[in-house]
C-alpha cells in the first residue's frame, strides 16, 4: 500500500512540474503572436526588447495578448503554423 501511494505522489509531483515549462512555452507562443500583430494597429510604443511584463502594462498590447491567447486556444495548429514558422 505505502509503495501504491509513493508511485501516485511521484506520479503527481512529476506531472505538476512540467506545468511550469509547458506556461513558459506558452506565453512565449503568444507573445510571438502579439509582438507581430501590435505593430499592425499600434505604432505608438516601440516593443523590440521590452519584457514581456512591460509590454503588458501597456492596455493595447495587453488586448493583442488576450486576442492572440484566445487565437491558440482555438486553433493551435492554424496558430502554430502562421506564427512559429516564419
Amino acid at each position: 500500500m505505502k509503495k501504491l501511494l509513493a508511485i501516485v505522489v511521484l506520479g503527481l509531483l512529476y506531472s505538476c512540474s512540467d506545468n511550469g515549462a509547458e506556461f513558459k512555452k506558452k506565453s512565449k507562443m503568444i507573445e510571438t503572436c502579439a509582438d507581430y500583430e501590435y505593430p499592425k494597429n499600434f505604432r505608438s510604443f516601440s516593443i523590440k526588447g521590452v519584457p514581456l511584463k512591460a509590454k503588458l502594462e501597456k492596455k493595447s498590447y495587453e488586448r493583442v495578448f488576450k486576442y492572440c491567447e484566445a487565437y491558440l486556444k482555438k486553433n493551435a495548429v492554424t496558430f502554430k503554423e502562421k506564427y512559429l514558422n516564419k
